[in-house]
């Protein structure tokens, strides 16, 4: 398989088989799906190995024993891959049916970007209420000022870009941020992403989730960029 797509899975029973469901739908096949149950304590896990037996040779599933968290799930997620690019993907997004595809013909025909990124389609209950276009394809450490540049969901990365990272880094200042530091800490060592104006995947987002976003995650994202701009 030349695409590892990972993702974490937390009480997420209701979102977690339209997810799944959009990457079996994927025109491009060449794909292994890696999921990690956070400790769920509702249907999630079952959902999840329902998939294993009917799929068994594109599913790996593995399990944390209690909630640890996105970052530490990821991690988990990243010890089981072995091709050479990785996607990401949420439980409660929809990837577009060329989505898988578009970003690996990106990355092979461009070996000096170390990962890829797109535009979305933001939705919640009501349908779909915003697009996020892409305004610099190509962003620069200075563009990390006022956000990620990067919606972490429509990611594909190369495995070696990973590999050099060690991951996702698991501190206190990363979480609910865990890709905005990668990216940061990418740039540092001269790693490059690039996003194309296409849109690729539904991100589910209601309109007031930011402002709702509790004070600790919005320190520690400060803390976070501060360390990264000084890297």
């Amino acid at each position: 398989m030349r695409v590892s797509v990972i993702m974490g899975a937390y009480n997420v029973e209701n979102t977690v088989s339209r997810a799944i469901d959009s990457i079996i739908m994927q025109e491009y096949t060449d794909w292994i799906f890696i999921i990690c149950d956070d400790g769920s304590n509702d249907r999630t896990l079952n959902i999840l190995e329902e998939y294993k037996r009917k799929y068994p040779d594109k599913f790996i599933i593995i399990s944390n024993s209690k909630n640890r968290g996105l970052t530490y799930t990821l991690n988990h997620c990243l010890k089981y891959v072995e091709s050479e690019y990785v996607a990401r993907m949420d439980a409660d997004d929809v990837s577009l049916p060329n989505r898988l595809g578009t970003e690996v013909s990106f990355l092979d025909e461009h070996p000096e970007y170390a990962f890829i990124g797109s535009a979305v389609e933001r939705f919640d209950e009501g349908g779909v209420w915003k697009q996020t276009r892409i305004k610099n394809g190509s962003p620069t450490k200075m563009c990390f000022y006022r956000s990620s540049g990067f919606v972490h969901p429509t990611v594909m990365v190369r495995k070696s870009a990973y590999d050099l990272m060690d991951g996702y880094r698991e501190v206190w200042f990363t979480n609910r941020c865990e890709d905005y530091d990668l990216w940061m800490r990418m740039y540092a060592k001269g790693l490059r992403g690039y996003n194309i104006d296409e849109i690729l995947l539904q991100y589910y987002e209601g309109k007031d989730s930011f402002t709702k976003r509790k004070y600790k995650y919005r320190i520690g994202e400060a803390v976070m960029r501060a360390k990264g701009y000084a890297a």
